[in-house]
This record gives structure tokens, sequence and C-alpha cells, in this order.
């Protein structure tokens, strides 16, 4: 952290001094909940030197991180209302949002673990920091590559106009572009996995990275997920790096099968009449295949960007992990700013415009999610990262869920890789996604935040009950989730500890919209 002053010029070594006590206590109390939560004894923790090693890079990346927060309250916070304000001001789109999330997943201890990145390199290329990411076109001999793109998926008008110069330029440099195909890659794992791991095929010219072509990329809330401005669309390139508890790589079977879901999922909300609910579909991939166990290493991902809400200033995308970090210009929860503003448009008080703002909201993700399960068979993992919310003048209006690597269903006539384990003829393990990624990840968490500004969490439970009974009145589900006095989550500790353990990745929690049971916060 020595060099901390070429990045934050401002903060003097008490703002360091604060910034890292804050996200040290932070992480140890992660650590200390879940511990208790998930009954792991703390000795077993401070004794593994893996798992110390990780929470320390997560303390020291959290650190840059609150440090970016203090700064941007600073410039910005005296000349703006709230969050939507200064977006608006600063002539930004809603990408900003999934770059605004200070301190990542809510309850992960290893939320700012980043494995295989110094400090510059986690600023450089991580969201909350605002920079770009280079992604680098690289051309592969034909016969290394397998494309993955279904004739009836449309990539943007902006992509195919970027592909075609290209090609024309190539041309008249006289290169010979039937031979190739083309890899989208990450800049940093061009420069620490692919020229090192294939010094040999770079030299042959079979793979020929166009530096000079570079694309300028803005870091998603999954930093590998990058946003393309001159493609319109995303780009998920595979980057061999530790984030959180997992290295952060693109499989071929999660291309195939995300693409396939996708287009699935998104024709059954189209001939449903689900009319609050879209996906953000993947629509073509590659990878290199000259190496299985690297596959996945050397692979991207495109998958389309959101509709446009520029035109509509009351109108914005928000990536729903977003709803539950502060605000630097408020120091509230972006949560409270858009109920603020729905108590403004509509003269309402706080608890009666929360409580309209929690029914909609549950309204809308249920109909995404559970009548999808209940109706299809499909289980999606709509937790906060992998959704996006539209918010209309404070109101949720529309979910957008995205990443299918995490899905449950029954078998159907999708082409999927069955290898994966996204198939099951179980309707427990379609629940327990739901409960975990839709319940417990997501609406909980609203209700937990909502808590700290004087919201009555039974009521927000109340909501969310009674919807659920709605359908489950209606289809009959084989197992009643309001019956069930707990419910199944994943154990983030000691998915770390026993990594290949799978009796070890689960804990049962009380269920507060258990009939029978006492209404509990759930707050991880």
């Amino acid at each position: 952290m020595s060099d901390i002053h070429k990045h934050f010029p401002k903060v003097t070594e008490e703002q360091l001094n604060q910034a890292e006590t804050e996200a040290q206590q932070e992480v140890q109390q992660r650590v200390r909940q879940l511990a208790d939560f998930e009954q792991l004894d703390l000795t077993q923790l401070e004794s593994d030197d893996r798992i110390q090693a990780e929470l320390a890079n997560s303390e020291q990346n959290l650190t840059l991180s609150y440090l970016q927060y203090q700064q941007d309250r600073e410039r910005y916070s005296p000349h703006y209302k709230d969050i939507f304000d200064f977006v608006q001001g600063e002539g930004l789109d809603d990408t900003f949002f999934e770059q605004s999330v200070t301190e990542g997943h809510p309850f992960h201890p290893m939320t700012k673990t980043k494995l295989g990145f110094n400090p510059e390199q986690v600023i450089t290329f991580s969201p909350e920091f605002r920079q770009q990411a280079q992604i680098i076109p690289v051309l592969c001999a034909s016969e290394l590559v397998t494309q993955i793109h279904p004739t009836h998926s449309t990539i943007s008008p902006e992509y195919t106009q970027w592909s075609d110069q290209l090609q024309n330029e190539l041309s008249m440099q006289n290169i010979d572009i039937s031979r190739y195909e083309m890899l989208f890659l990450h800049e940093w794992q061009l420069e620490h996995f692919v020229q090192q791991q294939y010094p040999e095929l770079l030299q042959q010219e079979q793979l020929v990275p166009l530096f000079q072509h570079a694309i300028s990329a803005r870091p998603l809330l999954s930093f590998r997920t990058l946003d393309v401005p001159q493609f319109n669309a995303i780009v998920k390139t595979a980057v061999n790096v530790q984030a959180t508890s997992a290295v952060r790589n693109v499989s071929p079977a999660s291309i195939r099968n995300g693409i396939a879901l996708s287009e699935a999922v998104a024709q059954i909300y189209a001939e449903g009449d689900y009319r609050h609910s879209a996906i953000q579909r993947d629509l073509a991939g590659a990878f290199l295949n000259i190496n299985k166990e690297h596959a996945n290493k050397v692979s991207y991902l495109l998958r389309e960007r959101l509709p446009e809400t520029t035109q509509a200033p009351q109108t914005h995308h928000l990536v729903c992990a977003s709803l539950i970090t502060k605000s630097f210009i408020t120091d509230q929860h972006i949560l409270i700013e858009c109920i603020e503003r729905l108590m403004e448009r509509q003269n309402l008080s706080f608890e009666t415009a929360t409580t309209k703002f929690l029914e909609q909201y549950t309204t809308i993700i249920l109909e995404a999610t559970y009548r999808l399960l209940l109706e299809e068979g499909i289980s999606l993992e709509a937790h906060m990262q992998n959704s996006t919310i539209e918010i209309q003048d404070g109101l949720p209006m529309k979910i957008y869920v995205r990443d299918f690597g995490g899905v449950r269903l029954f078998d159907r006539d999708v082409d999927i890789d069955g290898s994966t384990g996204l198939i099951t003829d179980d309707f427990d393990e379609l629940l327990a996604v739901f409960s975990h990624s839709v319940l417990y990840n997501h609406l909980f968490q609203l209700i937990r935040v909502l808590e700290q500004y004087g919201y009555e969490p039974s009521i927000g439970y109340y909501i969310i009950r009674e919807q659920l009974r709605k359908y489950n009145d209606r289809y009959q589900p084989q197992i009643d989730l309001l019956q069930q006095p707990t419910f199944r989550i994943k154990s983030l500790l000691k998915m770390r500890i026993y990594e290949d353990g799978y009796d070890y990745q689960h804990t049962y929690v009380n269920n507060p919209l258990y009939e029978k049971g006492a209404t509990t916060t759930c707050n991880g």
C-alpha cells in the first residue's frame, strides 16, 4: 500500500488508518458472524494459512474501496441531492450502478479477495474505481477454436460493424482472415496466462494478439465481465484470479448452457405473458480447444446489453446489489434513496412508500422466479448480483435476470451440457436454489437494510409470505415452503475450508416465512 498516494493524492495518514481499521473490522465481523452461523471453530480458521491469506487480501482491497468511497463523497456530495441526481448531472449511464457496490458481497468475508492482483491492478480492474480495462482481440488459427454461436442469436449491429471494419483493415495488411477465428481476452489474462502458457503458438502466429485494436471496456460488478460501448454488448472474459471464493474462468459448458437457457427462458417469458420479467441473454462465445484443462481460461462469452434509459431521466436500471450499498452522496443505502423519491413523487410516508416498494418488488421477482419454477421446473439463481431492477420514479417496474451457471431445472428439450449438474429430478433442489438466491440473498437482504431505517421486518416477511401463498394455492407444489421451519443455504466459510466436501457446503437456517415460526431478521 506504499504507493497509495498515486491513486488517492489527497488522502491523509489518518484517513488511510481509518479505512484500514474499518476494513479489518468489517471482514472480521463477517468471519465471526458466519463462523457462529455455520458452527465453525474460530481457532480452526485462525490456524489455516490459506484462509488467513484470503482474508488479509480482502481487508487490503476493501481498504482501497473505502478510500474510493470517501474520495467520491468529499468530491460529489456537496453538489447533488442523491445518487440519481449525480448520475444525471455527471452525464453517466446506468453502468455506474454496477460500479457503485463498495463492499461487494453483502456478508462474505472474502468479498474483496482478488488473489493474483497487486493493489494497482485491483484499482485498474475493479469496478468501484471506474477505470477502463482493455479487451484484446486475438486471432486464432481456426482449428484451435470452438465457436458457440447459434444462428438465431442476434449480435448487435455495432459489433457487426466493428467486426466488418476490422476484417477490411486486416485484409489490406494481407492477413488471410479465413484462416482465423476471433477470441476476446482480458488484458491481464493475455499477459499473465496466455503469453506464459502458449509461447509457441504466439511465435508461430497461430495466436495473434491485435494490441493496436484493443477495446476499452468498463468493469462491471463481476470485474471480469465488461461493458463494451463500442459493441453495444457485454463481454464476459476469463481472468485466472481468485475473487471471493472461486477462480473466475469461463467454461465451455457455461457458454453453451448460458446461450441455450437464456434463450429458452426469454421465450417462456414472452409466450407466457411474464409482463415484468426479462432475460439479459447470452448470445455467443468461443474457447481455445487444444487443451481441455485450460479451455476455460482462454475463452469469452458475449452477452446482450440492457436497453438504454438515458432518454427517460426518471427511469434507471440498477443492478440489485447496488440497492443495499450506500450512496456516496447521502451516505444512505441506495434503496432508501429510491423510497425517498417515491415518497416525494406520490406524497407518501416512509412506511407507506416502503411497503408499496416492497410489494411491487416482490411481485416482480416472484413472477420472474417462483412462477417460472412452479410452471416450468426451472429455478433461476436470481440473487442480487445476477439481477437488475428497472426503477421508475422510485418504484420497481421490471427485472432482468442474467447468468445461468447456478440454475437447476427438470429435464426438458434444451441443448445443455448435462455434465454440469444443472438437471435434477428433485423438486427440493429447485426450491433450494430459490430459497438461497431469491429469498435469503435477495428479498431478505432488502428487509435487513430497511430494518436499519426503522421499518418493521415482520411487515416485509408478511408481504413475501402472502405472495408466495397465492402461488402455492394456485399451483399446489409438492413442497410448501411456508410449511418448512428451515431451509438450506450455502455455507460460505465451510465451502472455503472443505473445498471438495459437498456435505459441508450447506447450512439450515430458520425460515422467517414459516407459518408457525417466529419472525427473525436474516443478516448472514
